[in-house]
């Protein structure tokens, strides 16, 4: 389902999503041409177990979810993550990464009695505002940057990344217009009704 995409629009397009805030590991990607083949099927995962992959992958479903268009899980943004995972960091990010996964999937435990993926939907969207309270928190305290990027956050820009450079992400989800018409500088958002892919 993902798109291979040329280094230009990626950048343009997670600079878009994110407010111009990109990780060296997006960048280094870029430069690769990063993607997933549509069957996932027979797969072999390269960094993540399959418990980590199922994880991933609710979280990207909660995030992201289905609705008009496909949502990150059905597009395989958990795929492209383990794919980004294993060509684009170092081992040492990796095994950071892995072991902020696994943290986070205790610390899910231990608050919620299960596994984020056996949740129901409203306690994954109440662990979800928790996590988002918890990373205002840590940045708002940390005005020098000096602690790593909490997993969650890392989590989500690489989940938003992979939804908004795939092909449903960036042609569907997005309005896309491959030959856009007159510069209109100024214009009520209630006339676009969403934001536009480049």
């Amino acid at each position: 389902m993902l798109k291979r995409l040329n280094r230009r629009e990626i950048l343009e397009r997670m600079a878009m999503v994110s407010g111009g805030a990109v990780s060296l590991t997006v960048l280094s990607a870029c430069d690769g041409g990063a993607s997933v083949p549509k069957d996932t099927k027979n797969i072999k995962l390269k960094v993540l177990s399959k418990a980590n992959l199922d994880l991933v992958g609710d979280l990207a479903d909660a995030i992201i979810p289905d609705t008009d268009t496909l949502g990150a899980k059905s597009v395989n943004v958990h795929y492209f993550i383990d794919e980004l995972l294993a060509n684009w960091m170092t081992k040492e990010e990796q095994d950071s990464f892995i072991k902020g996964l696994n943290s986070l999937d205790q610390s899910i435990k231990s608050e919620r009695g299960n596994t984020f993926s056996f949740l129901s939907r409203d306690e994954k969207t109440t662990t979800l505002d928790s996590l988002g309270l918890e990373i205002t928190k840590i940045t708002s305290n940390d005005v020098n940057n000096k602690r790593p990027k909490h997993i969650y956050l890392q989590l989500r820009e690489l989940i938003i990344f992979g939804y908004y450079t795939s092909e449903i992400g960036a042609s569907e989800e997005l309005l896309y217009d491959p030959m856009p018409g007159n510069y209109k500088g100024c214009i009520a958002f209630s006339d676009v009704g969403k934001a536009w892919s480049t």
